[in-house]
């Protein structure tokens, strides 16, 4: 068999050389104080080593795609909490023979610090170079330029809903509507008028406009999609945060994932935070808190009012659970709003918003029988019937039209009797999915 050609290895002098002056051009364009990695030969050992700006499953998963992109066969070498490392195998793959001489890199999730080590034994060829540079560049470039990007790696979603949704949308909550209105549309859409009054009161000017809102209700009574309304109603992105894009296992890493998360939303200039499930990550102190939960409360308190404090942003946090909140995060928003179950005419309008072909006596009963219930769970029961109403349609062959109301009926009758006694109160099952 012919044997594989051996690409060129590449003098370590020259291979500094080529890493340092890529990056250096590359360091050059950003506003932030990068520095270049360390490389060293030392007992015949290639080491190109840097610490990494940040360190989440995403990064792992990052370094791999990169990997898979220029090497061809690996093999995973440790996969360890805080410590994983990726060998390049022999060109033959049954020939170990001086394996653990390959090509490896090594991350380390340290309390103290996390990076990346790319070493071998002897020097690097080419494409192991542009490899190491290419690592170093995909992990810096969303922080130093593109704060969507960012923001999506740390787990957030960023929504330009410009115009995709209005007020119609929200069947109800007429005064819900217009507190929202007051205390954070006008604001957007006015600033010089709230920044005139407030010099005109203050004897040392500070902006009078709200930069926290806390979004009080059960779920499923659409405090996210309000939140993505008032987005596209002033034409400023939302960024969405859930809870489990902020909490890490690595020490240290949610209260900087959530610092980073207020950094780059600053970066996009006015734009709006919301932070879902809000109790989840700083409930009230106690001797029981977690020390990553007092980091994270910590990070919260002080981006909201206090030194680090942003300005470009409005912070809406949304909770289920008021009480659980430590009451000097309370004091942190402007104002809390609350957000009700709807009424039984509020329940019959979001019935005519996914059922429009039913009759109005119709939609008043299915607004009466459906007490207690969320707008969302409404939408489920709409869902489900249509679903079960497809079966039918696919089954006898038939032309395709909506669900008569009798189907409707049948659905909320099943739904309610899932989730709901016969007292009318919520079984335990539901009560614990809507404390979660």
């Amino acid at each position: 068999m012919k044997e594989s050609i051996q690409p060129e290895l590449i003098p370590f002098d020259r291979m500094r050389e080529q890493v340092e002056k890529n990056l250096t051009n590359y360091i050059s364009q950003s506003s932030e104080c990068l520095e270049l990695p360390k490389i060293t030969y030392e007992k015949g050992v290639s080491t190109i080593s840097f610490p990494l700006p940040y360190f989440n499953e995403t990064t792992i998963f990052t370094i791999i795609s990169i990997i898979k992109a220029h090497i061809e066969n690996v093999r995973i070498h440790s996969f360890d909490d805080g410590y994983y490392a990726f060998q390049m195998m022999n060109r033959n793959l049954f020939n170990t023979e001086g394996l653990l001489d390959n090509l490896k890199v090594e991350i380390f999730g340290l309390s103290s610090g996390s990076r990346t080590e790319i070493t071998k034994k002897g020097n690097l060829s080419q494409e192991e170079i542009n490899f190491s540079i290419e690592i170093f560049k995909e992990l810096y470039e969303v922080e130093q330029d593109n704060p969507e990007t960012s923001l999506r790696r740390l787990g957030a979603s960023v929504y330009h809903d410009h115009g995709s949704l209005d007020w119609n949308y929200i069947a109800g909550y007429e005064d819900v509507k217009r507190k929202i209105r007051e205390s954070i549309i006008m604001p957007l859409q006015n600033p010089d008028i709230y920044d005139s009054i407030a010099r005109l009161t203050r004897r040392s000017f500070e902006t009078n406009r709200p930069n926290a809102i806390l979004f009080d209700g059960p779920p499923g009574v659409g405090k996210t999609t309000i939140a993505r309304i008032i987005a596209g109603e002033v034409k400023i992105p939302l960024v969405y945060v859930p809870v489990e894009s902020i909490m890490s296992k690595w020490y240290g890493q949610s209260s900087q994932n959530l610092s980073a998360i207020f950094d780059n939303t600053e970066f996009l200039g006015s734009a709006i935070l919301f932070l879902d499930e809000i109790d989840s990550l700083a409930g009230s102190r106690n001797s029981s808190m977690f020390e990553a939960t007092r980091r994270i409360l910590s990070v919260l308190l002080r981006r909201l009012d206090g030194i680090d404090s942003v300005s470009n942003t409005i912070t809406i946090g949304a909770t289920n659970r008021r009480g659980d909140l430590d009451p000097a995060l309370i004091s942190r928003f402007d104002q809390t709003i609350s957000f009700p179950l709807p009424d039984a005419k509020e329940r019959a309008a979001i019935f005519g918003g996914y059922a429009r072909h039913i009759d109005e006596n119709d939609l008043l009963s299915f607004g009466e029988q459906t007490a207690g219930i969320s707008g969302r769970s409404i939408k489920d029961i709409c869902e489900y019937t249509e679903r079960r109403w497809a079966r039918k349609i696919i089954i006898q062959k038939a032309e395709a039209v909506a669900p008569p109301a009798e189907y409707y009926r049948y659905s909320i009758n099943s739904w309610m009797g899932d989730n709901f006694n016969d007292a009318g109160e919520k079984t335990a099952e539901t009560q614990r999915e809507g404390n979660q």
